[in-house]
């Protein structure tokens, strides 16, 4: 049986994934138009890449809350909540536009990637929320 990981290595886990978050958002943020063709959006209006530099922003100010929490010894767990009701936001986002018919399979992917971080967002929530 996998034992959970201790204190030392959910912080370790949720610096990295600080660091992870804040270079994705960075994409959108720099390079709306590179963004949504990567994931099969159709090429941006300034109103859309302007949207997209939103949420980009998010999450490199997220990333960096994170990572600076779980690296200088913060209470790092508010990120990680905040991080899996933002990802579970995104999440049923895309399954609406899914259900309405928003099939590109790039698109697909970029809701099973929100899944999968909403997944892990919530596991180091409990375990950081275990460790105190």
């Amino acid at each position: 049986m996998r034992q959970l990981p201790d204190a030392p290595q959910t912080r370790r886990l949720t610096s990295g994934l600080g660091l992870a978050m804040l270079a994705f958002g960075a994409l959108p943020t720099l390079a709306p138009r590179s963004f949504a063709r990567l994931f099969g959006f159709r090429a941006p209006d300034a109103q859309a890449a302007s949207m997209m530099r939103s949420l980009g922003v998010r999450d490199v100010v997220m990333g960096i809350g994170m990572w600076s929490a779980a690296t200088h010894g913060g209470n790092y767990a508010p990120w990680l909540l905040a991080r899996a009701l933002t990802d579970g936001g995104d999440v049923l986002s895309v399954g609406l536009a899914i259900s309405q018919g928003h099939r590109h399979p790039r698109f697909i992917g970029l809701g099973a990637l929100a899944f999968s971080a909403a997944l892990t967002d919530t596991a180091l929530y409990w375990l950081a929320k275990r460790d105190g």
